[in-house]
């Protein structure tokens, strides 16, 4: 990974480049609600191993034979021990921005740097504070593609989405969703009747309803139904919680307001919470779709962002457009995927449905 990174004949340590690459990566609510592990430095490819043991439990004897246990990964139970991997595998993409240093003097003013304008002896953490101006454009890129990216597009998808509702695999403010698979391209192709054996590794995604929730009340019953489905193993984990849409919440908060006998009045907020778990309305997650799971900031979690820069040369440039203008262009390369690692312990609600 680099070490080192030139904004316009200024080198200085890689310490504000990770800063940019964490910020870039953890500037939405996904993560800034603690939803998401994110992996930094992956080249290539990452694996997550999924472990699932049989019967361990067996009669005692001095000396245990093959007779005591079928065998690791046959389906007898005994002594059986499955290895399953889901894989991390950055997509390259690029952000780019034409700007005017002007516009942000403010932010360098006091620094007084010498030379060409902004970026040449300009101190390189005012440098940070103004690429994160800008990078401040394209967290709402990042933000659904967690959620609503799919690897070559809405046709590679295959997804069909409600009326009116966001295209998984489609586009938004900031581009193209179709560079890495996201967490509901994650979810339905693992449920698919076609699954692969990779997309079905670590058990699957339980789906308690695909009907549209368009009532408060259709979304307590939802919320109902997947916390009767959800694994009892790991209703007490202290990670879990639902993850929804600011229209999914906005309907509950209202129907629960509207209740005759209720816990908050109409000036507050009713509490962020059903059967002790936590909801988190985030920017991002698709209309009509509710995720229940161990989502965390730790490896515990079930949710994996993978990052790395696309290359070790030419990884943030910042220069000026041409000799004879004053407009500069900002260039990031890097890499991103998402995944799911135990489909087995996620219980999801959702209207977008596999078109095969």
């Amino acid at each position: 990974m680099a070490s080192s990174v030139n904004f316009a004949q200024n080198t200085y340590s890689g310490e504000v480049l990770n800063d940019l690459l964490t910020y870039t990566a953890q500037g939405n609510d996904t993560y800034k609600e603690g939803l998401i592990h994110i992996k930094s430095g992956i080249q290539f490819k990452y694996t997550i191993p999924t472990i699932q043991l049989g019967k361990v439990i067996q009669d005692n004897v001095p000396t245990p034979n093959s007779t005591h246990g079928a065998g690791a990964g046959t389906t007898g139970g005994l002594n059986q021990y499955t290895f399953t991997e889901r894989y991390l595998e950055p997509q390259e993409f690029m952000v780019y921005l034409e700007f005017n240093p002007r516009d942000y003097e403010k932010y360098y003013k006091f620094a007084q740097p010498e030379g060409n304008l902004v970026f040449r002896d300009l101190d390189p953490k005012v440098q940070a504070k103004m690429l994160r101006l800008l990078m401040d454009r394209k967290n709402e890129y990042i933000g659904e593609s967690i959620w609503c990216s799919a690897k070559g597009g809405s046709a590679a998808a295959k997804i069909t989405a409600p009326e009116g509702c966001t295209t998984i695999g489609g586009e938004n403010a900031g581009g193209p969703m179709k560079y890495f698979d996201g967490a509901i391209k994650r979810i339905l192709a693992n449920t698919a009747t076609n699954a692969t054996e990779v997309e079905k590794a670590g058990g699957q995604v339980i789906i308690a309803g695909t009907t549209e929730l368009s009532t408060g009340a259709s979304v307590e019953a939802a919320l109902n139904a997947m916390w009767k489905k959800c694994p009892k193993q790991i209703r007490k984990k202290a990670g879990l919680v639902f993850v929804c849409g600011w229209d999914i919440w906005d309907l509950y908060d209202q129907y629960l307001s509207d209740k005759t006998v209720k816990y908050s009045d109409n000036t507050k907020v009713n509490e962020y919470r059903f059967k002790g778990k936590r909801i988190v309305p985030i920017v991002g997650i698709p209309e009509h779709t509710i995720v229940l799971g161990e989502f965390t900031t730790g490896m515990e979690s079930n949710l994996w962002m993978g990052v790395d820069y696309a290359n070790d040369a030419e990884v943030v440039k910042v220069e000026r457009l041409q000799a004879n203008s004053e407009l500069y262009f900002f260039q990031m390369r890097m890499k991103m995927d998402v995944n799911i690692v135990r489909p087995a312990e996620i219980v999801a609600w959702t209207a977008y449905k596999n078109a095969e």
